[in-house]
């Protein structure tokens, strides 16, 4: 038996995470926070990219675990051990 394939919705989010962070890091958008203001020293725009970046890891990594998961439950082929 061949292991299921994902869920739309994975796949959705799969195919729209790298989207939203391409927006998301796109100069029209990013430039709403070229401003002279600091939060605790650093620049608005280094923590706006940083935690950007830093979502979009979290999203890449909770999507991977799901698909991971999703993998796992299917059985094994017949007459091969589970891996």
């Amino acid at each position: 038996m061949e292991a299921r394939p994902p869920s739309p919705r994975v796949r959705s989010a799969a195919v729209l995470a790298p989207v939203a962070g391409l927006f998301l890091l796109m100069p029209p958008f990013i430039l709403l926070f070229a401003t002279p203001r600091t939060v605790f020293g650093i620049p608005l725009i280094v923590l706006y990219m940083f935690g950007v970046w830093a979502v979009l890891i979290g999203i890449t990594w909770q999507l991977t675990r799901r698909l991971a998961a999703r993998d796992a439950e299917a059985p094994a082929p017949s007459g091969q051990p589970p891996a």
